[in-house]
This record gives structure tokens, C-alpha cells and sequence, in this order.
């Protein structure tokens, strides 16, 4: 049996969605009777009960102390808490044998790679957004318009928002999605900035919102994030918004809605598969260029976080105006098979 890890974090710092993707994939090659691990540190806001939930065995890195605090939004080093190499040492004196080894981590590249792939004699595949300088068999990006020569010396490069890694359930549903309809006259509008909001940018969104009439919100914000009281408190004052801390299918959750606004993260090609226009609030560096990418591409529209309350609703009504050409050009850079697509490349590989 091919045996496959996972090299994964999540925080309050780095959020939910690489460790989201990383579990899509691991089903999916599951399914194909592929032995799966991950291996995460325990850090504020991980994911670790969540893996265990679904199954996969799961390896717990220590905790760090102290606890390195990241300077910026890019000061990714500060989310791994340690140098590559110390990190690939722990990692090594846990997992003994591997045939491949999955790395997500803005903070793990080309050292960490090379240490493991030689201690472990393993294939190398690296999920990224950032064109970074890898020692992998294999890399991953599924960042719009992305090219495979913006990684040297890479074997295999899947490039593009075809290669998106989304939950079995999108797919399911994109028949339904080519179906939509231009909504009526109430708006339904789905909040979601992600898993941490740390800047509390929903809150922001919410109280722009209920300005406007012929409106219902559902907002996603769970209990791990600083923001959650506040944007609990203030939902409680309004027969209009639905506060949900979780959902376990959050394609369906898309599927009700007309119009999303969000953080510009991996949740962007989950809303092109099932044609759902968004209005995009960048929350960390590493969204501007998926952001932009989306905005050229006639998918939905940018804010600044600090313009939220100057521009919020003139470009919700736009939205509204333009909806089915948004909703169309969603549809189209992304299928919703990207899944499928980097399992029969990983078989392959292998």
C-alpha cells in the first residue's frame, strides 16, 4: 500500500484553507486505497480535531515556546515557529517511511524538501500560491493564469484554477449551478472572510449591509476567531442575518445564496465552480494576486479593508447589475474536477 503524508498547519495566523485542501486531496487518494497521514504542530486555531474527524491518522508536533509572533501578514517563517530544517528534524523523528510526502506551508520549501526526500528516499509534491523554489517531483498551484515555467525545476507542474482542489460536493452540485437563475429582488448574500478574520472585516461588512433593504446575510465565523463575540452580539440585534459557526457542506451553503463577499483565498474557486459572484476583501498579501487575477477576469469585484465603508454598497448594487455576466464568467475557470485531475497525475507519478 502506497503510503502518503501530509505536511500541514493551520492558525489563527495562517487559517483554515491549506489544511481544508490538503484533506480533499487525501479522500480523494483514499479512495484509491492510498494510506494517508498528516503530520501538523500544535499551534492557536488548529485544525487537528477536525483531521482526526475525518479519519486520517494524525501525527501532533509539539508546541514551540515561546511562541513566535508573526511581524507581517507574509512573515511566514513566524508560522512554521522554527527553521525549515528544525522543523524537517521533528517531522523525521516521527514518520520513518513514506512513498510520498505532501507539503502546504508557505514557510516549507526547497531545504525542508531535500533534507526529507533524502532521509526518506520519498516523492516530493508541493501544494503552493507563491511561485517558491521547490525540491518536489511535482507542484501544485492553482492560482488563475498560473504557467508552469514560473517553477524551474519542477518535473510536473499543474498550473491553474483547473487543478483547484475542491470538495467532492461542488462537483455535485455544478449541474445545479449552470441552472441558476438571476436572483429576485431581495438579495441573499453569503459572509465569509475565513476561519480567523483577525481584522474583524465582517463586522465592518454587517453593519454596511443592514443599511440596505431587501437583504438577507448568512454569515460563517466560527467560535476560533478573535472577531466571534462581536459579530455574534451585533447579529442578535437583526431578524435578517443567520450566524453559523460551521458547516459541513458549505457547496449547498453557496447554493443558496446569490452574491458572497469574502476573503480572496482557496474559497474563491469553490464560488467560481457553483457561478457565485463575489465581492473580495484581501485580508493578507498572499490573496492580492488571486484577487486580481479574479477581478480581471470579470468574476466579481475588490475592496480594500479600510474602504469598506466608503465603497461596500455602491459596489454590492453593481454586483446586483451585473450579475449574470459575473455569474457567467465564473462558471468558467472552474470546473469543479481539478480533485480528479491531480489524482490521475499523482498515479502517475507513482
Amino acid at each position: 500500500m502506497i503510503k502518503v503524508v501530509f505536511r500541514v498547519d493551520a492558525s489563527i495566523h495562517i487559517g483554515n484553507g491549506h489544511t481544508m485542501r490538503c484533506l480533499v486531496l487525501a479522500e480523494a487518494l483514499q479512495c484509491h486505497g492510498y494510506q494517508i497521514e498528516f503530520v501538523s504542530r500544535d499551534l492557536e486555531g488548529n485544525l487537528n480535531e477536525y483531521i482526526t474527524s475525518k479519519g486520517f491518522q494524525l501525527i501532533v508536533l509539539p508546541a514551540i515556546n515561546p511562541v513566535v509572533s508573526p511581524q507581517t501578514d507574509a512573515d511566514y517563517l513566524a508560522w512554521l515557529q522554527c527553521s525549515q530544517l528544525e522543523d524537517a528534524v521533528d517531522f523525521l523523528e516521527t514518520i520513518k517511511q513514506a512513498d510520498i510526502v505532501v507539503t502546504d506551508h508557505y514557510a516549507i520549501e526547497f531545504l525542508w524538501q531535500q533534507k526529507v526526500r533524502d532521509c526518506l528516499n520519498c516523492k516530493i509534491i508541493a501544494i503552493d500560491d507563491l511561485t517558491r523554489h521547490h525540491c518536489a517531483d511535482m507542484v501544485i498551484d492553482q492560482s488563475l493564469g498560473r504557467q508552469p515555467n514560473e517553477y524551474f525545476d519542477v518535473n510536473i507542474a499543474l498550473m491553474g484554477s483547473r487543478y483547484a482542489l475542491l470538495a467532492p460536493e461542488f462537483t455535485k452540485l455544478r449541474n445545479s449551478a449552470l441552472q441558476r437563475e438571476k436572483p429576485k429582488e431581495r438579495g441573499r448574500v453569503l459572509v465569509s472572510m475565513g476561519g480567523v478574520d483577525a481584522p474583524n472585516a465582517t463586522l465592518a461588512v454587517l453593519k454596511q449591509l443592514m443599511l440596505l433593504k431587501n437583504i438577507s446575510v448568512t454569515v460563517l465565523l466560527s467560535k476560533k476567531s478573535p472577531s466571534y463575540i462581536s459579530v455574534a452580539n451585533f447579529c442578535q440585534k437583526y431578524l435578517n442575518i443567520l450566524h453559523i459557526d460551521f458547516s459541513e457542506n458549505m457547496a449547498q451553503l453557496m447554493m443558496e445564496h446569490d452574491v458572497s463577499i469574502g476573503a480572496a483565498g482557496t474559497t474563491s474557486w469553490e464560488r467560481a465552480c457553483l457561478g457565485l459572484p463575489s465581492i473580495m476583501i484581501p485580508l493578507a498579501e498572499n490573496q492580492l494576486n488571486i484577487c486580481d487575477q479574479i477581478v480581471a477576469s470579470g468574476c466579481g469585484y475588490k475592496i480594500q479593508l479600510n474602504d469598506i465603508s466608503s465603497e461596500l454598497i455602491l459596489k454590492y448594487e453593481t454586483l446586483r447589475f451585473n450579475w449574470k455576466m459575473l455569474y457567467q464568467n465564473n462558471l468558467l475557470i472552474c470546473d469543479g474536477n481539478g480533485a480528479h485531475r491531480v489524482v490521475r497525475e499523482i498515479l502517475r507519478l507513482v
